[in-house]
């Protein structure tokens, strides 16, 4: 017989029992039958015949239960027994069941959550081919506009220039591609809206190499990709790709969109490609890409001056490769493509260092290095900003299931010494041992699968909040709280180990139990139902779970106080009553030159708004990611080689510094009446003035900066305190210089180099200087900021209606946003050390209420013999207390050792704070003193008689 037909057979005889069993019958029939005939015929009566034939049968029903057991599918039938027994043992006792469940649904619904966010985060790969191949140029996180600095610096920033001399000879990978370090915001009308006075659209736009999409190995849904040809000459190539969100909101899914212009900040494009849903392009972004447009459009797309010229000395490309088929393999193919990466790199730098380069040099650009990252998965903003927390709240969720795990050990301990006398009748009656384990296991995987299952749906909630609160607020964003296959895989697969983990070892010891006990009823007390040895196992995992929880509340302890100590610190300027509004002119079309007029009347109107003290502009609030930064050079100072002179700017119009809460220590701040016919003046801060004038006399001097549309030079006319930039966890003093908007040049300053005559000077068009504008919009408010947002909107669109709100929060949200990796970590951790401690409050008092029912005769005894009420009461806490003090001896060390490895995620204490051990022992020792209360009670006032009576 084929392997097939006997599948097939065996099949049948599962889902047609009752078929089976009458075609045995009627083979055993014609056994009998042939036996009685060979008898007839050696001479026997017809009656002697029958019994003689019937008795070399036997019992059909044994005969009928050997033929069943040898065929394979007897041991699946078998199985659905112990499957169907279990479930009706599960139901006869709910509230057992139910808590088993819930617990189980917590500990695999946490795990699932966060795992979903760490498979969306850092395990998800690209949806392209061999995404395996792809290789970053620099870690490249983080994005914008560098000057001034080497190839590959920072994280892997790049010039035009470079990135295209790589694209033409990619050398040992098989393609080299670009694209910009960040998604811009653009002002877009879609093809239907074009002329009739629809209002535009905000998208974030993505420029990229004509090589892009086929380095990446992406293929469109519709159309075309961005070829080449597209990218070829600067200024050409007005086509775009769009993202299948914004095919579907802003082009309504139109399948025959290919081909019609889109307009992108006032210029036509091409619509020649859609891509597919799963595609958000190689930089995995928290509010994806909606366009990606040829880099031969920078001008228009980032409504900048061109950057699309050699030696332009500003970097604002990341590059990625795909490595050959051999290198991907093979150690030493990376190797030679990182060495050859190197010395391109190296080469560039000296070709643009030109001239005479000093040994020094040399040596330091023989030095540079930019890396090969692996980028299978993309690079990610978000990754970078919460990979280290996701691990450490995956580790956080195994203990809180490690814990739920001791509870259902527990209760399946608990369950299994009830039903010893149950187990020793079925083993008398001749079940097997194996049998008994294999149907308490069952009770355990069906526990466990039910509780992963609602464990998912615990998780899907769970992990819709999470991705909203790490997008922020975005709208759109490219992770999914949708359960995938790996999702579904990793519950079914924890929801299994802990049914075998944690069930095995309980329904062995039931066997034993079962083996061990007798069918005797006089057996009342609990040593009498086992000894000592049943209760070994629950004081060891409650012991267990005393550890786990002081565990994880130090842990959460250390990293709520790290939180508090981020929100409370000082940063400098006065965070309440402050109201923040993004802006962007140049998605309203207006120009260098038309700035400051609206400038003027935009803080006049909003200085008009009820309940507003006073208003300002500025290109960047007091604190945020990005920064606008530059070296300076205060008059009079000689830096030392190598010396940092770095400092973070920002161009502000009048009473910024009363609108931001920002102290003046000396001298005076900027005024309304700084303006472009003035003296150009600047503003520092105190760790400029200490560094740069340690004498005191920074007030009058002069610096210059190394940007050449601000270099000025300012005379210093104030000193403010020092304040928060961009990192909350900076420690350091960051150096900060303010300048006047309304002092800032308007024309960029013709380039530098060369010889010029006054002829060519007069007749070169000088381009305007594009830091004239302000971005941001600060409000000090009487009351609450949030309420004056309806106004702030109201007053901006009395201006110009075109003129769009970006971003609208308080300075309170803002300093949020830049700590919300603590937030995170911080908020779950706290919520997982209650859940913990809540389950293992819930197991203990689930052991120590089975132990005192155990022990019901032994008690009453004790009670009818004189025993005191408090003297039972301590009996039983004594037991608790002792397996507290044990937990919390062996858990302090591993508290010690674990929590070393958060020491980078504190801010302001130490791993040893004594005050958060101090407070995590205490609220372990109430949880265990609560949970014993009840049961200690209840033993208690057990009435005498009633337990000598108890069976």
């Amino acid at each position: 017989m084929s392997w097939l037909t006997n599948l097939v057979m065996g099949i049948r005889a599962l889902f047609q029992r009752s078929h089976v069993e009458r075609e045995l019958d009627e083979e055993l029939q014609a056994y009998v039958e042939a036996a009685t005939e060979d008898k007839l015929r050696k001479g026997m009566s017809a009656d002697a015949a029958r019994r003689a034939a019937m008795a070399e049968l036997g019992s059909s029903n044994a005969v009928k239960h050997k033929v069943w057991s040898s065929r394979w599918e007897s041991s699946v039938d078998n199985l659905f027994q112990d499957l169907r027994i279990g479930l009706r043992s599960l139901m006869r006792r709910p509230g057992f069941t139910a808590v088993a469940v819930v617990s189980l649904a917590l500990g695999i619904g946490a795990n699932s959550a966060i795992f979903t966010l760490i498979d969306q985060v850092l395990l998800k790969k690209l949806p392209v081919k061999d995404p395996q191949q792809l290789v970053a140029f620099g870690d490249s996180v983080y994005g914008g506009v560098a000057g001034g600095i080497d190839l590959g610096a920072f994280g892997g920033y790049f010039p035009w220039d470079f990135s295209r001399q790589l694209e033409m000879n990619p050398g040992p990978f098989r393609g080299i591609a670009a694209y910009g370090s960040f998604s811009n915001k653009t002002s877009v009308l879609a093809p239907d809206a074009v002329g009739s006075g629809a209002p535009a659209i905000l998208a974030q736009a993505t420029l990229v190499s004509g090589n892009y999409f086929h380095v990446l190995g992406a293929q469109p849904l519709l159309g075309r990709a961005i070829l080449p040809a597209d990218d070829a000459v600067p200024g050409s190539g007005a086509v775009v790709v769009v993202s299948h969100h914004f095919w579907q909101s802003a082009l309504s899914s139109d399948r025959a969109i290919i081909g019609r212009p889109l307009t992108i900040n006032g210029t036509p494009f091409e619509i020649v490609g859609v891509m597919p849903e799963a595609f958000h392009g190689f930089r995995q972004e928290v509010e994806p890409t909606d366009l990606w447009t040829p880099v031969s459009m920078q001008p228009a797309v980032l409504q900048h001056p061109s950057m699309l010229m050699p030696q332009s000395g500003l970097y604002f490309l990341h590059l990625f490769g795909r490595l050959s088929e051999q290198a991907s393999t093979s150690k030493a193919g990376v190797l030679e493509s990182q060495n050859w990466l190197n010395r391109q790199v190296r080469l560039g730098v000296l070709a643009r260092d030109g001239g005479v380069i000093t040994p020094e040099r040399r040596k330091e650009i023989e030095r540079t290095n930019v890396p090969l990252v692996p980028s299978a998965t993309g690079v990610s903003l978000v990754r970078s900003q919460y990979g280290d927390s996701l691990k450490i709240l995956m580790a956080v969720v195994v203990v809180v299931l490690l814990i739920a795990c001791a509870n259902l050990a527990n209760f399946l301990l608990a369950r299994g010494a009830a039903r010893q006398r149950e187990i020793a009748t079925r083993l008398a009656l001749g079940s097997s041992r194996a049998r008994v384990i294999r149907q308490s296991l069952m009770e355990a995987m069906s526990l466990s699968l039910f509780g992963g299952a609602l464990g998912l749906g615990l998780a899907f909630a769970a992990t819709r909040a999470l991705i909203a609160f790490v997008s922020q607020g975005s709208g759109e964003t490219a992770m999914s709280a949708a359960p995938n296959t790996a999702v579904l895989g990793f519950t079914f697969g924890i929801s299994m180990v802990t049914a075998l983990l944690f069930g095995l070892a309980p329904s062995t010891v039931a066997a034993r139990l079962g083996e061990r006990g007798s069918l005797n009823t006089a057996v009342r007390t609990v040593q009498g139902g086992g000894g000592r040895a049943s209760r070994f196992w629950p004081k060891t995992l409650i012991t267990a779970q005393v550890m786990l929880s002081l565990l994880l509340l130090v842990g959460a302890g250390l990293l709520v106080r790290t939180l508090r100590n981020l929100q409370h610190q000082d940063y400098g300027f006065e965070r309440t009553h402050l109201l923040l509004a993004s802006i962007d002119p140049k998605l309203a079309g207006y120009q260098p030159h038309q700035v400051p007029a609206l400038h003027q009347h935009l803080l006049e109107r909003l200085s008009a708004i009820p309940g507003v003290r006073s208003a300002a502009l500025s290109a960047a609030p007091p604190i945020s990611e990005g920064v606008w930064s530059s070296s300076i050079s205060p008059a009079g100072y000689t830096p030392a080689p190598k010396e940092n002179m770095v400092s973070v700017l920002n161009r502000v119009s009048g009473r910024y510094f009363e609108t931001a809460g920002i102290t003046i220590v000396a001298g005076r701040g900027i005024t309304p009446e700084d303006t472009a016919g003035s003296l150009k003046v600047a503003v520092i801060s105190e760790s400029i003035a200490k560094r740069y004038f340690p004498r005191g006399e920074a007030i009058g001097r002069t610096l210059t900066l190394g940007i050449d549309s601000v270099r000025g030079p300012w005379q210093i006319v104030g000193i403010v305190r020092n304040t928060k930039s961009g990192n909350p966890r900076e420690t350091e003093p960051v150096r900060m210089t303010y300048i006047p908007l309304a002092q800032i040049d308007p024309y960029a300053p013709l380039p530098s180099g060369g010889t010029t005559t006054a002829t060519e000077a007069s007749t070169t068009v000088r381009e305007e200087n594009q830091d004239r504008y302000a971005y941001t919009i600060l409000l000090r408010t009487t009351g609450d900021p949030a309420k004056t947002i309806a106004d702030l909107r109201a007053a901006v669109a009395s201006i110009d209606s075109k003129l769009p709100l970006l971003r609208v929060i308080t300075m309170e949200e803002q300093v949020s946003s830049l700590i919300a990796n603590d937030q995170l970590i911080s908020m779950l951790t706290g919520a997982f050390s209650i859940l913990a401690l809540l389950l293992a409050a819930i197991g203990l008092y689930g052991v120590m209420s089975y132990h005192v029912v155990q022990r019901t005769t032994e008690i009453g005894v004790r009670i009818a013999l004189g025993a005191q009420l408090q003297t039972v009461l301590w009996m039983i806490l004594k037991e608790s207390l002792m397996l507290l003090a044990i937990g919390v001896c062996l858990g302090l060390p591993l508290t010690l050792l674990v929590t070393r490895s958060i020491r980078s995620q504190l801010f302001g204490l130490s791993v040893l704070d004594p005050l958060t051990f101090a407070i995590a022992i205490a609220v372990v020792a109430g949880m265990t003193v609560f949970a014993t209360w009840l049961p200690a009670r209840r033993a208690a006032r057990i009435d005498p008689l009633t337990a000598l009576r108890y069976e």
